[in-house]
C-alpha cells in the first residue's frame, strides 16, 4: 500500500467514519474544541455516520463530544467504548438506546468485586499514588513528575491507569524505582512490570481480565475477549445497525465508503487504532494523525500519515477544514 502523505485528499465518497477519540477528536480528558464539534456536526448533516471506537468510557465520550452535537443528528452516531466492550447507538430523538448493540460485559458481581480488589492490590504493591482523571496539564500541576503518580478511572467494563510520568523513563529514573523495569524497545516503561504482575494476579484468581497497554501512557484492564476489531466487525455485520445509519452491506464492502481516523497505529509501541483498520476491508484508508513511522504499521493495509502543518486532533481539524477550500 502507498503510505505517501502527499496523496491525502478528502474522500467525497465516504459514508462512514470509524474514529478514535483521545488525541484524534479531542485532547485527553477535555472537551472537543468548538471548531471540531462544528465540523463533526456538518458531517452528520451531510448524512455521514460516525463510529467512535475508544478506550474511554461511554460517559466521557458523551460529555466531551456528543452532548454539544444537536440531538436530531445523534442517530447517526455509534460509540464503541472501553476498547470495544460495548457498542451503543442513539434513538431518532438523540437519546441513548436502552440496550447496547453489542456487549461482552457479563461478569458476575463477585468477579467484579474481586477485579477491583486486585486493582487496589496493584496500587499498593507498586506504591502508586492515584488521582482522578483530568487534563494532562492539570495532572502535572498537581502530581509533578513523580513516575509513581497515576490517574485511575473505573469505567465499568474497563479500569485504566494513566501512567503519565512513568511510560518513558531514563535509565537513571528507572533505577530509582524499587520495581525492576526492563528495557523494552529502547525504553524503560513502568507499565510493563505492572502489566506482568496484573497478568499473574488475574491468572491466579481465574479472573477473565486482560491487562494491556493502551494509548500513549495507559494500562487498560479489560474483560477478556474485548477487541476493537471484534466489536467493529460484529456491529457492521448487523443489517439492523447499518440501516439505522443509512448504510448497507454493500457500503461496508466498498473501501471508498469508509475511512478510519486515529493517532496510534504503530505495532512497536502498542498502537491500538490499527485494530479498527483490521476490522475493515484492507483497502479502506486509515489516516494516522500522529507522526509515526510507516515501517511500523501492519503490512497490507492502506494506512497513511497526515502531512499537514498540524497533528493529532489539531491535524484532524486541519484535514476537515481543508475540504471546504
Amino acid at each position: 500500500m502507498n503510505n505517501s502523505p502527499s496523496q491525502i485528499k478528502w474522500n467525497n465518497e465516504v459514508k462512514l467514519i470509524v474514529s478514535d477519540v483521545d488525541e484524534t477528536i479531542a485532547d485527553l480528558y477535555v472537551k472537543a474544541e468548538p471548531e471540531m464539534i462544528r465540523e463533526l456536526t456538518q458531517l452528520l448533516k451531510e448524512g455521514k455516520a460516525l463510529f467512535f471506537v475508544t478506550g474511554q468510557g461511554l460517559k466521557s465520550v458523551q460529555w466531551r463530544i456528543i452532548d454539544p452535537i444537536p440531538q436530531q443528528l445523534r442517530s447517526l452516531i455509534l460509540v464503541g467504548h472501553c476498547s470495544g466492550a460495548e457498542v451503543w447507538g442513539h434513538n431518532p430523538d438523540g437519546s441513548l438506546h436502552s440496550q447496547p448493540f453489542y456487549s461482552v460485559y457479563n461478569l458476575s458481581e463477585e468477579q467484579k468485586k474481586k477485579w477491583r480488589e486486585l486493582i487496589w492490590q496493584l496500587v499498593k504493591e507498586f506504591n502508586l499514588k492515584t488521582y482522578p482523571t483530568m487534563s494532562v496539564k492539570e495532572f502535572l500541576k498537581k502530581a509533578g513528575n513523580n513516575p509513581l503518580t497515576v490517574m485511575l478511572e473505573d469505567r465499568g467494563p474497563q479500569i485504566t491507569f494513566e501512567v503519565v510520568n512513568g511510560y518513558d523513563l531514563t535509565p537513571e529514573q528507572a533505577n530509582q524505582i524499587e520495581t525492576n523495569i526492563p528495557e523494552t524497545h529502547g525504553h524503560y516503561d513502568l507499565r510493563v512490570p505492572i502489566l506482568e504482575r496484573a497478568e499473574q494476579l488475574f491468572t491466579e484468581t481465574n479472573l477473565p481480565i486482560t491487562p494491556r497497554l493502551g494509548g500513549i501512557f495507559a494500562v487498560d484492564f479489560a474483560v477478556k475477549g474485548v477487541s476493537k476489531t471484534t466489536a467493529v466487525k460484529h456491529v457492521l455485520e448487523e443489517r439492523l445497525v447499518l440501516s439505522s445509519l443509512g448504510l448497507s452491506k454493500e457500503d461496508i464492502e466498498n473501501p471508498k465508503h469508509t475511512e478510519v481516523w486515529g493517532d496510534k497505529f504503530s505495532t512497536i509501541r502498542g498502537g491500538t487504532d490499527r485494530h479498527m483498520s483490521e476490522a475493515l476491508v484492507k483497502e479502506v484508508r486509515s489516516i494516522d494523525f500522529r507522526e509515526e513511522n510507516p515501517e511500523e504499521f501492519i503490512k497490507g493495509y492502506n494506512i497513511v500519515v497526515w502531512n499537514g502543518e498540524e497533528h493529532l486532533h489539531e491535524g484532524l481539524l486541519e484535514y476537515l477544514q481543508l475540504r471546504h477550500c
